[in-house]
Formats: structure tokens, sequence, C-alpha cells
């Protein structure tokens, strides 16, 4: 019985504090207290510093060097949640226009690095997807610099392109 007397206590107890915290929203005399919430959705954005880069016509000194360098464009990703930034080739290889047969340039001549000097050694394609940024939650500007390879037995004169994929996603 004492058992019964006490957990029927501990019930009043209880329902008397939930009642006291929620009587603590509304007014009481000249103070008034009230709860607000805010959802807060995913804010990702990605931008690029230009819509078209211009790899430039090589020269026989680039031929030569077997590539050509240029700072491409400037990326800027922000999040409020960790996220990366993936780069890709539309298509495994340039489209060709010209006179003479297409060479099948492959998308893994244009090779990428975040900084010029990284180029020497870069690894990074548009051949396969690659990660470009892998960042926690803020907003970063990246530099992308661009290496396109560049041979007398292979390269053809014409005009090439390569539409390439910037996606931002935050797992």
């Amino acid at each position: 019985m004492k058992r019964c007397v006490g957990r029927i206590g501990l019930v009043i107890v209880l329902a008397t504090l939930s009642r006291q915290a929620h009587a603590q929203l509304g007014c009481l005399g000249s103070t008034c207290t009230i709860e607000i919430t805010m959802p807060v959705s995913d804010v990702l954005r990605l931008s690029l510093s230009t819509s078209s880069i211009s790899l430039g016509t090589p020269t026989e000194s680039d031929f030569q060097a077997g590539y050509r360098d240029v700072h491409a464009v400037n990326v800027t990703a922000k999040s409020n949640r960790p996220f990366t930034v993936q780069l890709s080739g539309v298509t495994p290889a340039f489209s060709y226009s010209g006179t003479l047969p297409t060479p099948n340039k492959p998308a893994s001549d244009l090779l990428w690095a975040t900084s010029a000097g990284a180029l020497s050694t870069a690894s990074n394609t548009f051949g396969t997807t690659t990660t470009f940024l892998n960042q926690g939650a803020g907003a970063i500007t990246s530099p992308l610099f661009l290496r396109t390879l560049w041979s007398f037995a292979n390269d053809v004169p014409g005009t090439y392109s390569l539409t390439i994929r910037f996606t931002l996603s935050a797992p």
C-alpha cells in the first residue's frame, strides 16, 4: 500500500512540475513569455567567376612542352553543413570541329589543380569524377587551374571543346 501511495505521489509531483513548466509560457502580471521556433533548411550555393573558359590556342612551344596551363576560374561554394564539390567531364572526350578526321582527344587530357604549382604533379583529370573541395560548413573560394596536354602526333588543327560539370553536395 505504501508503494502505491508513493507512486501516486510521484505522478502528482511530475504532473505539477509539467504544468508549472507549461504555465511559464504566457503572461503573469507585467511579464509575458513565449516560445519561438525556426526551422533551418540546407543552404547550398555554388558559383563560378565565369561561365566559359578559354584554354587558348596552343603554340609550338606548348606542343614542345606537351602542355599549356591557364588559371581558369574561381569556384565559390557556401553551405551550412559539410560539403563537397566534385568535377567531371560531361563526355569522355572533347568534341572536335575541323576538316580532318576526329582525333578523339580524351577528357583526361585536361588536368586540374587548386594551384598553378600543383599542375606539374596533378593526377586529377576530367576523365573521371574527382573531388575538388571537401569542406566543413562555411564558405570558400578556390581557384581552379587547368593544364591541357598537347601532342604533335594526336592533336590536329580544329576547334576542341569539353563541357565540365561542377557538383556541390552535402552528404
